[in-house]
């Protein structure tokens, strides 16, 4: 007779014996065996006979450890180990009393035995014994996907993981969801390898927390639907990544063993996973080229900054953009947008006012229609849009409160915001904060997506390929063709701090190419070194380095008008090559006068300019 034996903590072993065609295991005294101990359930386990063959069947949602490995149905062999709860079942077998009366069905057994030996010529011990092997089939499913895993992980290092993990779910799991998907900093699901059509389970923290635990997975009933979540436990440091698949009571367990398998492979493989150039298939490098030609450079500055707006642009989180004024952050909310993976975005600015949160309200939050029903907020009206709000420190902090609640609503409402949020503020987020000025509930709603825009001069080395891509830009708006840049004017460029950054640098470029007439090359210096202004009634303002593009911001006349006339004068004197008496008739000064304000402003003398071209 077949017994089973419970281990006991004090050494002591409990034995049944199975002589009932079924079984049953629980902790509820109905129970054919009755176990009370943690983690047994009420109706935990059956065991089923046939013939002389034993199977068991974990019950519904309760876990079963078979020699060490998690399973909901097998076979019992002598010697196998039961763990449900914290107890342990060994199944010892036949007893040896019972052994000559050993019945085996021919059809599932093989039998060999010695061809002309007699039962006398046998050793004592074997005299009523015979040797057998039981033979069991694999479902077919399960044999040809682990033939299907092996192929696939057996490739090579550095073959690509992504596009024949697609083709294993879409074959195997063809008439169901299922994908490989990574968590976000907001505890997300992010699909990396998917055929998922519906919609994306959206699960609490803790749910996450209770799976991550060795040999742990769940089962989500989610509706009509029932969702198998299984971890790739990547590595001790590292969250883990997530198979899903929508099963059914007839698939459940053959998905559960293929999901553990391909789990434990893809968490040895995942750099493989990770380093797939098929992760966005061809968005991805097309991509690349288009943020090289838009934001082109050598620096390491300015590879970061690519790098970070291609993360930008497959995410869905806000996202803050720092850097100086002018220095780009308008016209990078925008090319994230253009390179966004579903399509181009339209583009929704927001002006911060500082001074009118009534009128900020209307444009953010709405306003009440002549007929008392509200009017939807701005996510809701620009639904699917790119929203860019300009200078985010400058709003007053009950604002800055109140937009952060806005987002933080967009964002809960549904799978994913409704739009995608991008702010802009100074370079220096950590002395906003510091001063009060960027309220942190509004900080750490972008926390997680801040980029930094380099300044000119963090990045000098790439100043000559912007002259010459912002060059080609001028000279087509100018309707001029130019041939180029003398070497002596763009070493005063680069030399030029630019403390108006771009703008700075393409007003200088406009004014320089409308000095230079057509089909020939950039010559001159950087108009904004040293400006000579009259000192303001305090004093700060004595010989201060003016810019271009500042000098029309400017409401002081004495130091607009000195600047105006120098640029003036600087313009007309290129386009004389120098020639100061023709200069002083267009000027409608006298030769004398002339000669007194190039000295005053220390303007260049371009009659080298003549020389040069004879």
């Amino acid at each position: 007779m077949v017994t089973l034996a419970i281990e006991s903590t004090t050494g002591s072993d409990l034995t049944y014996q199975l002589t009932k065609p079924m079984i049953v295991i629980g902790a509820s005294s109905d129970n054919d065996v009755v176990l009370r101990a943690p983690g047994v359930a009420p109706r935990h386990l059956v065991i089923q006979r046939n013939g002389d063959v034993y199977t068991f069947l974990a019950q519904s949602r309760q876990v079963v450890v078979l020699n060490g490995e998690r399973r909901s149905r097998g076979v019992l062999r002598v010697g196998d180990r039961l763990r449900i709860g914290t107890s342990t079942l060994v199944f010892k077998g036949i007893s040896e009393t019972e052994r000559d009366v050993e019945i085996v069905p021919a059809a599932a057994v093989q039998t060999e035995e010695g061809p002309t030996s007699s039962p006398d010529d046998r050793p004592a011990n074997l005299s009523k014994t015979r040797s057998e092997m039981v033979l069991y089939s694999e479902p077919d499913r399960l044999a040809e996907a682990r033939r299907q895993m092996v192929e696939i992980f057996r490739a090579g290092v550095r073959s690509d993981l992504v596009p024949p993990l697609r083709t294993f779910l879409e074959t195997f799991f063809s008439d169901r969801d299922a994908m490989l998907a990574s968590r976000d900093d907001h505890g997300r699901l992010q699909p990396i390898v998917s055929g998922w059509t519906g919609e994306v389970p959206r699960l609490p923290a803790r749910t996450f927390a209770e799976i991550e635990g060795p040999g742990r997975f769940a089962v989500l009933h989610l509706g009509a639907r029932q969702i198998l979540l299984y971890p790739v436990q990547r590595g001790p440091l590292e969250s883990p990544a997530y198979l899903l698949v929508e099963t059914t009571g007839d698939t459940h367990e053959d998905d559960e063993i293929l999901l553990a398998e391909l789990a434990r492979m893809l968490a040895v493989h995942w750099e493989r996973v990770e380093s797939s150039s098929a992760l966005f298939g061809p968005w991805e490098q097309s991509t690349r080229k288009i943020l090289e030609d838009r934001l082109p450079g050598t620096s390491q500055a300015v590879k970061l900054l690519r790098d970070s707006v291609l993360r930008a642009a497959r995410s869905s989180a806000p996202m803050l953009l720092c850097g100086r004024p002018s220095s780009g952050r308008t016209f990078l909310s925008g090319l994230i947008a253009e390179v966004h993976p579903a399509g181009p975005l339209p583009v929704h600015v927001v002006e911060a006012r500082p001074d009118d949160d009534a009128a900020m309200r209307v444009e953010l939050f709405g306003t009440e229609r002549a007929s008392g029903a509200p009017e939807s907020v701005l996510a809701d009206r620009i639904r699917g849009s790119l929203v860019v709000v300009q200078d985010v420190h400058r709003l007053s902090p009950t604002m800055q409160r109140e937009l952060a609640a806005l987002i933080g609503h967009d964002l809960e409402s549904g799978y994913g915001p409704s739009v995608r949020w991008v702010g802009t503020s100074d370079a220096d987020v950590v002395q906003l904060l510091n001063e009060g000025d960027l309220d942190p509930t509004l900080f750490r709603v972008f926390e997680h997506h801040v980029v930094r825009l380099p300044s000119l001069k963090d990045r000098r080395e790439d100043v000559p390929l912007l002259v010459v891509r912002l060059l080609d830009r001028v000279g087509e708006e100018q309707g001029k063709e130019i041939r180029g840049i003398e070497l002596e004017t763009l070493n005063s460029l680069l030399g030029h701090d630019f403390d108006g950054e771009m703008s700075e640098l393409l007003a200088e470029l406009r004014r320089l190419v409308s000095a230079t007439p057509a089909g020939e090359m950039v010559r001159g210096t950087v108009l904004a070194g040293r400006v000579a202004t009259a000192a303001s009634e305090d004093g700060d303002r004595d010989n201060g380095s003016v810019s271009a593009a500042a000098l029309l911001a400017d409401d002081d006349l004495k130091a607009v008008i000195p600047g105006i006339e120098r640029l003036i004068i600087d313009r007309v004197l290129r386009r004389t090559l120098g020639n100061q008496s023709k200069a002083s008739r267009i000027l409608n000064l006298s030769r004398g006068a002339l000669i007194a304000k190039i000295k005053e402003y220390d303007i260049p003398d371009y009659r080298s300019l003549r020389r040069s071209r004879r």
